[in-house]
């Protein structure tokens, strides 16, 4: 129990730092997304999309943290971590290898097995 719990902190430890990773690069990204040709609603949608997926991974380590202590949060963990997954693999797909990803996967590792080891609903 008591690695499953550090599993999951580091996990969101990890989630916490790869969404304040994620947002220093925003008015980088955004300049640059700003001076490109790119038509204003695909340069707007960008915009929500990157402060989505920032906000995501900041909302998720707080709902991780949070379920460890709960009944039911082995179910609330292990479905952070199948969403991190997902992403790690769309990153994957469309980005390529580079270190957004290796963050990304490392959230959904730490999240997976921690909650993997964490106690089931009735023996807890």
């Amino acid at each position: 129990m008591k690695a499953a719990r550090w599993l999951v902190i580091t996990g969101c430890v990890l989630s916490f730092g790869t969404g304040l990773l994620h947002e220093a690069g925003y008015r980088t990204v955004s300049a640059e997304m700003g001076r490109s040709n790119a038509p204003a609603l695909l340069v707007a949608a960008f915009k929500c999309v990157w402060q989505a997926f920032t906000v995501q991974f900041v909302v998720m380590s707080a709902i991780a943290a949070v379920a460890i202590g709960s009944a039911r949060g082995k179910h609330v963990v292990l479905l952070c971590a199948v969403m991190a997954l997902f992403d790690a693999g769309l990153m994957l797909y469309f980005v390529g290898p580079f270190l957004g990803l290796y963050c990304v996967a490392a959230v959904a590792v730490c999240l997976l097995v921690g909650g993997l080891l964490l106690p089931d609903a009735a023996n807890s």
